[in-house]
């Protein structure tokens, strides 16, 4: 790694550790810096701004999460298997930044269109990706015959309504509600099958 990835990465690591224990608004560029062992000039050398910081942080965030779900989903075996793997993983990502989560949560307001872009833009990247595994659910019946566009929004606003209250109020690891939904969905199923067994 070059001299300059290398600061880049200990400036990043440093910004995420400050404004998980400072708070977005509360943090200073100066404290980051002394972290991260380069000058303030080093910072601005790489990011515009505070906010340009945070935006790289949560850009890197969500490629870590959408490359340890591609990791998880990839393979052989029950889909629904592999998407409950794949959820705990990424819930596991989470559990470890849970007071990052909680800043992005409570203090973005400012940067959250650009957030919400980022995001989009990393679901468009992925589409023929989970178009594929949607398939695949759809053809093992776990989960109804609807357009995938639809599907896929289903999925991630629960997603993100799930991570939303777990970052407010959650007192446990967010892997445990995710073992708690894959449980009711994998009962419903079996009464379904129950049913049509009948």
């Amino acid at each position: 790694m070059s001299e300059n990835l290398e600061r880049r990465a200990r400036i990043l690591v440093a910004a995420k550790d400050i404004f998980a224990k400072e708070g977005f608004r509360n943090a200073e560029v100066k404290t980051i810096a002394q972290q991260a062992g380069v000058g303030k000039a080093t910072i601005y050398k790489h990011f515009d701004s505070k906010d340009h910081l945070l935006l790289t942080i949560v850009e890197e965030n969500f490629r870590a999460m959408r490359d340890t779900g591609i990791a998880t989903l990839i393979g052989t075996g029950c889909p629904l298997d592999r998407f409950e793997r794949t959820c705990l993983s990424i819930a596991n990502f989470l559990d470890k930044d849970k007071k990052f989560s909680l800043v992005i949560v409570k203090e973005a307001g400012e940067v959250m269109a650009e957030i919400e872009h980022l995001y989009q833009v990393v679901m468009e990247e992925n589409k023929p990706f989970s178009d594929a595994f949607i398939n695949a659910l759809k053809d093992e019946g776990l989960i109804p015959n609807m357009p995938n566009a639809i599907i896929l929004e289903l999925m991630m606003d629960l997603a993100i309504g799930i991570v939303y209250s777990w970052t407010l109020s959650g007192k446990e690891p967010l892997a445990n509600k995710v073992k708690e939904l894959f449980g009711l969905w994998r009962e419903q199923l079996r009464q379904k099958n129950a049913r049509s067994n009948n």
